[in-house]
């Protein structure tokens, strides 16, 4: 039992060539998310990938069975020359790729090729769910390595609809109880699109969550055409790919008037990011049709638990049953480089607290983020 063969692919054609290899290694690693797909990480290299440097790492048995990847890019920073996760920005949970069995051997291999690879000071390893498989590999580095909290994602265990709705407010069963009676007396039918469908659906649903944000302060990089266009072309590509995910609409009158992406893991049904008219919005009550909608497809797909994904919104916390908790984990070479760098992310995750928090008082998170816009947190 000795170290896999490893490799550090820099030529994005070979990349696009691990395609089939990368889907294989995908359906038999037994903790990966929809975004460790091919489809999700190549999506975003092609759009996103500018200002980046390839550094994919590809582990290999004797025989040439592709058994783990540490997906990785080179970004030269601040003074910094530092690792991040392929995906990193837009990604909720980054990982690793291990096949089934050899778990153990990936992690050992991995952690060698980062201390081979002589291109970076610090590795900045953001989005770690607590069963990810990077946390075997992390474990393994001798040097430098520092935690620090991310915004959790809230999960909902799945149950029949009218067991989950019984354990909410009085107030909260009327309102959703009253919107799907307006949305049914209205005629709105939900449709799951079909595959020959996905690149006009996509192209629907980049629209309905524009123009749901219009009027309200919409994140920068989605109203860019690189967001649109990363967008439309993941979710065509992921729904034409057996079981990465979904687009489901609300039609009325024959047109779409919500609409959203779902993504599709081993044990869970994962909301990404929906849109709506503004009609619809005065009309219904928007998150009541989401939980309906993904509870529906979780249930259809017996599934463990519905996935909300990235930010912990009062609409989202209403419904959970837990909030997982993400980790953003910093390794250094250089100690002195390392800490600084390593301060300045102690010091973004405190600003954020207080930018993100409810309770905040109006001029501390006006503060906040002064101190970000000023230092670049």
């Amino acid at each position: 039992m000795g170290l896999l063969d490893g490799k550090v692919i820099k030529d994005a054609r070979a990349f696009a060539a691990l395609k089939e290899e990368w889907e294989d290694l995908y359906r038999n690693s037994l903790r990966t998310t929809p975004f460790q797909s091919w489809d999700w990480l190549h999506s975003w290299w092609e759009y996103y990938g500018k200002g980046y440097e390839l550094r994919l790492v590809t582990l290999r048995d004797n025989e040439g069975l592709l058994v783990g990847l540490v997906p990785l890019v080179l970004e030269r920073w601040r003074g910094f020359r530092r690792l991040l996760f392929m995906g990193t920005g837009l990604t909720d949970y980054l990982d690793i790729l291990a096949r089934e069995g050899w778990e153990n051997r990936v992690a050992e291999t991995g952690t060698q090729a980062l201390k081979q690879l002589q291109c970076w000071q610090v590795a900045d390893l953001q989005r770690l769910r607590p069963e990810a498989a990077a946390w075997d590999l992390l474990q393994r580095w001798e040097g430098l390595r520092i935690r620090v909290p991310q915004a959790g994602c809230p999960i909902i265990d799945v149950k029949p609809w009218d067991e989950l709705v019984a354990d909410l407010s009085k107030n909260h069963r009327s309102t959703i109880r009253r919107t799907l009676r307006r949305a049914d007396k209205d005629g709105v039918r939900r449709e799951l699109v079909k595959p020959e469908d996905a690149k006009r659906a996509a192209r629907r649903w980049v629209a309905l969550h524009r123009e749901a944000w219009q009027g309200r302060e919409i994140l920068p990089e989605h109203s860019t055409q690189r967001w649109a266009s990363f967008a439309e072309t993941v979710a065509s590509r992921m729904i034409t790919t057996r079981g990465l995910g979904e687009i489901s609409e609300f039609w009325l009158e024959g047109e779409a008037i919500v609409s959203t992406f779902w993504l599709y893991g081993c044990d869970s049904v994962g909301y990404y990011l929906h849109g709506a008219s503004q009609k619809a919005m005065q009309r219904y009550q928007i998150s009541s049709l989401l939980m309906w909608d993904g509870v529906t497809l979780a249930l259809e797909r017996h599934s463990t638990y519905l996935d909300m994904l990235r930010g912990e919104e009062p609409y989202k916390l209403r419904w959970s049953s837990n909030v997982l908790p993400n980790s953003r984990v910093v390794l250094g070479r250089n100690p002195v480089v390392s800490r600084l760098y390593a301060g300045y992310v102690i010091l973004r995750s405190i600003t954020q607290q207080y930018v993100d928090a409810d309770s905040t008082p109006q001029w501390v998170r006006g503060a906040a983020h002064r101190l970000q816009k000023a230092t670049g947190l």
